[in-house]
């Protein structure tokens, strides 16, 4: 599972490109769903470009679970500018001399012949394709000094149906096997291991299972586990496995009605309350009618209980065979006991024909554009003159394209859409036709490539002058061109970004790993993915003799304007729909119930104890003991240290780290905002995004974001709070971040001043649409994150700290924006002077630190750039702190949104009740959320998912789970 920490941040805006090196998938497999399914409304792109964070379709949908001493508040926040910088340094492409290898003779050992070798001078790394002699397996071996060493098995799963095989069986494998036969080692692994990523998820043609370690011992640990978990799982001889992950009839007594249950099942109910998935998955099954992505691998609701257990049975044995597997390893292990442990499994099988089998077929090109109409669920009583949705969509190819086209692509993906500033995005937010954005732009991590763009909060008279704004602006690109300095900043936006390589806390073996298997998976060269540095130099030497517009133009043309495989999906709002899906699902019930007999109902009521009691029933002593764990031996006894040195430049606190940053400086500006007056609170993130997008007396907001862009790595503003052990007033900043080359620190000290200091806040209509966006996202949330709401609203009762940041970013938040709507129409000067109130109240050196990253002679030939900077900020002789002693009412309430499943919640403060702080509190709620919720909440009562987190700083501990059904036991 991947375990991502709950920041006490609000990230409003970047100028970053926003785009990662990977994205997230949209289930994955989190301690609140064990698995992931990424489809068309949220998948991986696994172009060379990042993907935009701002307008993906693609988050993660399943529920992370925090770290131990992070918040309980969650975050819809975008601050991962990863992206930007221009004229990076270039990796060297000569492999090092202590990058170990296999030799030929040892590999045929073990039963592999080498394929092909090659140094990847991009991620400074020797890769070796293998191919297991008697299976066909292939096996990507990269080998580099990066200690966190990663391992993926990845299956091509095409389905024939919407009935979720690929998904539910995701799911199931690791339900325990052969050599681990208690029923959840995954659950197991998570409490005793030290791994840095452990999860699974299925796209619409594959199934992924990647694990990460930096210890060695740990990391083969889990390797053993999950091959052992997807050969010979339990799952294929056990059906109430299939039942508990999958679907079942539950019947508690024969008076009672039947429901249906299964983790799988309630997952996907969730995903299909969301308006944008169901968007995205109607534009996928109707740009690809003919072919395995006409259907959700991930399932259907409706079609789920059509599944029967021989059918999944055989989906396991026809594609999880080694002949259909592609298995990486990457970092500084022995890359010979990657092979001595691949052939200790693979070698107990023969060839089989699931290569043949699994292929994915290409869809062919229509001949003329369709439309289609869907419904989507909207509470009842609300206005539905502005909840339509338009998307346009295009199939750009009936083949793969090539690199150097898909790079291209990218490349002009980022200029249309990639920043505020880019003029297809900027033209439909300031056309006031919709609210936000849809469609993920090009996406092609699929076998063929496509191009999605379009309008939510749309009224439905609007739709067609959507529609032909799209067209037309695509057209006046292809006739214009692009400006020449967007055409800089976008080329050293992603130049930065590829050579930077910062996944943040995804490792990035993982990352590379999801970019190679885009192409390997569909029997394609896998280096290709991995090496941009010829690709990316032809194109720039293409740009620089041919010009912009005859690079990106002909795109345009071809792949778009005058391409006839085009699927225009409008979706209307739907006050009834809920309610009729919910009495057609009864209606079923209703009559599988009528059609039973005495005898079968009382069968199914006994069947349904029995799956409970085995549910509730312990693993036994043995089985527990066949899992891997690792010793205290085993665990370093010293923390990694960052070296930080704490100064002070004009009466400033800086703190500086000496790294190796590859000669990128990483800067954050920190202002106090505890003398923010309370009623401003939830303007705080509205100020951030406007300080990044409007302009100044001598520049555009566009040219501001080209500028940034062109400078620098990026500059994104938010506000960070979090409670302080022992004290009832919290900690609260703005922090401005920004990162560079070295040689560029200059400009990006500058373009600081000039964000904080000298845009202005006159635009009202730039303003009305950030409110729009911003309402619009927090809707979209409250049904796709309603475990980020419900922590919210709990933190806001227990502390200060959660009571701002519900101010900025909870239901609260959301109600403020309805009512700002109107007052920018009524009041703009007032709020203007607001957002220049909040401009004096926050900066100012007083109270300002400064934190930098870069190795030490960079860091010393920054602290006059620093010294001026501080120069130039006002000083505020004295600074009031604002009284912020607020918290929400501590009852108990109902938060009632139109979504078919139920996020529940409840939590308290262990500091009231007079606990002190030492290792206890870590343990019990890690052991809380692996056992108690786990086995209860998920296994027992078919949640899909729950967990328990505790705040160090507030004391604040809490629980929430996400199911379709709302009265579980709790706490």
């Amino acid at each position: 599972m991947e375990r991502t920490a709950l920041l006490r941040s609000l990230s409003c805006s970047s100028l970053a490109c926003n785009k990662f090196l990977f994205s997230a998938p949209k289930h994955s497999r989190s301690f609140l769903s064990k698995s992931s399914t990424v489809s068309a409304a949220g998948r991986y792109h696994r172009r060379l470009i990042p993907n935009r964070s701002l307008i993906r379709r693609n988050n993660w949908r399943s529920l992370s679970v925090a770290s131990s001493h992070s918040s309980l508040r969650f975050t819809y926040s975008n601050k991962n500018f990863s992206s930007l910088s221009p004229r990076a340094v270039a990796s060297p492409t000569q492999p090092s001399p202590d990058i170990a290898g296999v030799e030929d003779e040892v590999a045929e050992k073990l039963g592999f012949e080498k394929v092909s070798e090659e140094f990847i001078g991009e991620c400074k790394s020797k890769a070796v394709l293998f191919k297991h002699k008697k299976t066909g397996a292939e096996v990507m071996s990269v080998s580099n000094d990066d200690e966190n060493k990663v391992f993926g098995i990845v299956f091509r799963t095409p389905p024939k149906d919407s009935t979720g095989i690929p998904h539910i069986l995701e799911h199931s494998v690791l339900c325990g096997s052969r050599k681990y036969p208690l029923k959840e080692p995954f659950v197991e692994l998570l409490k005793g291991s030290l791994h840095t990523f452990l999860n699974a998820f299925t796209y619409p043609d594959r199934t992924c299972y990647p694990v990460a370690s930096t210890n060695a011992k740990d990391f083969y640990n889990l390797v053993d586990v999950y091959l052992d978990a997807v050969f010979f799982p339990k799952c294929i001889e056990d059906f109430q496995t299939f039942q508990q992950e999958g679907w079942h009839y539950e019947l508690n007594d024969t008076s009672e009605d039947i429901t249906y249950k299964g983790v799988v099942f309630n997952e996907m109910k969730g995903v299909y309350s969301q308006p944008d998935n169901l968007l995205g998955r109607t534009a996928q099954q109707a740009l690809f009618p003919d072919n395995t992505y006409g259907v959700d691998s991930g399932g259907d609701p409706q079609v789920i209980p059509k599944l029967t257990y021989e059918e999944f049975k055989e989906f396991h044995r026809k594609y999880y065979h080694p002949s259909n597997a592609r298995i990486w390893f990457y970092g500084d292990d022995d890359p010979i006991e990657r092979l001595r442990i691949l052939s200790e499994y693979l070698d107990m099988f023969d060839a089989s024909t699931a290569p043949d089998e699994s292929k994915v077929e290409p869809q062919k090109l229509f001949s003329e554009p369709v439309r289609f109409v869907e419904k989507y669920p909207v509470g009842e009583g609300g206005d539905l003159k502005k909840k339509h949705m338009v998307c346009l969509n295009w199939l750009l190819s009936d083949k793969p394209l090539d690199l150097q086209t898909e790079l291209t692509l990218g490349f002009l993906d980022h200029l249309m859409l990639g920043t505020p500033a880019s003029p297809l995005r900027k033209v439909l937010l300031e056309s006031g036709l919709g609210d936000a954005i849809i469609g993920g732009g090009v996406e092609d991590e699929l076998l063929q490539p496509q191009f999605s763009i379009g309008l939510k909060g749309v009224s439905e008279d609007d739709i067609p002058k959507v529609e032909e704004l799209i067209m037309s602006s695509l057209k006046k690109l292809a006739e214009e061109g692009f400006d020449t300095d967007a055409v800089e900043a976008s080329m050293n936006t992603i130049e930065f970004s590829l050579r930077e390589n910062n996944t943040g806390s995804f490792p990035r073996g993982l990352s590379l790993m999801l970019r190679s298997i885009g192409k390997w998976i569909y029997d394609m060269d896998p280096f290709e993915p991995l090496k941009y540095e010829k690709p990316l130099m032809i194109l720039k030497a293409r740009i620089a003799e041919e010009g912009s517009k005859a690079v990106f133009s002909p795109l345009i043309e071809k792949f778009i304007l005058n391409n006839p495989h085009c699927v225009t999906i409008e979706m209307q709002p739907d006050p009834e729909k809920a309610s009729r899906d919910e009495a057609a699902e009864k209606e079923i019930l209703n009559k599988v119930k009528a059609s039973m007999t005495e005898e079968d109902l009382a069968e199914l009521a006994r069947a349904t104890q029995e799956l409970k009691l085995k549910q509730e029933t312990p693993d036994p002593p043995e089985a527990l003991r066949s899992v891997p764990s690792l010793s205290l031996h085993d665990i370093p006894k010293e923390p990694i240290r960052v070296p930080t040195e704490v100064g002070d430049i004009n009466g400033v606190k800086v703190l500086q780290h000496d790294l190796f940053t590859n000669d990128v400086l990483y800067t954050d500006v920190v202002f106090d905002m505890s003398s923010l007056k309370r009623e401003l609170l939830p303007l705080v993130p509205l100020f951030c995004q406007s300080l990044l997008e409007m302009g100044t007396k001598d520049l555009s907001f566009v040219q501001l974001n080209q500028l940034i862009g062109r400078k620098t790595g990026g500059i994104s503003v938010y506000p960070f709070t979090s409670s302080i052990q022992g004290k009832e007033d919290p900690c609260s900043h703005i922090i401005v971040r920004g990162k560079s080359m070295a040689g560029c620190a200059d400009d990006l000290f500058n373009l600081i001043n000039c964000v904080i200091q000298e845009v202005q806040f006159t635009d009202q209509q730039r303003f009305k649409q950030f409110v729009s966006q911003s309402k619009a996202r927090m809707e979209s949330r409250l049904r796709g994150s309603g475990h980020g709401i419900a922590a919210a609203r709990m933190d806001a009762k227990l502390n200060v700290s959660g009571w701002i940041s519900e101010q900025m970013g909870g239901v609260s938040y959301l109600e403020f924006l309805q009512g700002l709507e109107e007052r920018v129409d009524n009041d703009w000067a007032g709020i203007s002077s607001s957002l220049e109130e909040i401009r004096k109240s926050l900066l100012s050196r007083e109270g300002c630190l400064i934190n930098m990253t870069a190795d030490g002679k960079n860091l010393s030939n920054t602290e006059k750039l620093v010294s001026k900077f501080l120069d130039l900020l006002p000083s505020n002789s004295v600074v009031e702190r604002a009284s912020w002693s607020a918290r929400l009412p501590s009852n108990n309430e109902a938060i009632v949104i139109p979504t078919q499943v139920n996020y529940v919640g409840k939590a308290a403060n262990l500091y009231d009740g007079g606990y002190q702080l030492n290792g206890s509190a870590y343990v019990i709620s890690k052991h809380i959320s692996n056992t108690w919720l786990w086995d209860r909440v998920r296994v027992s009562g078919g949640a899909y998912g729950g967990f328990c987190n505790f705040d160090t700083h507030s004391g604040a501990i809490g629980a929430i789970f996400a199911g379709k059904h709302l009265l579980f036991p709790l706490l």
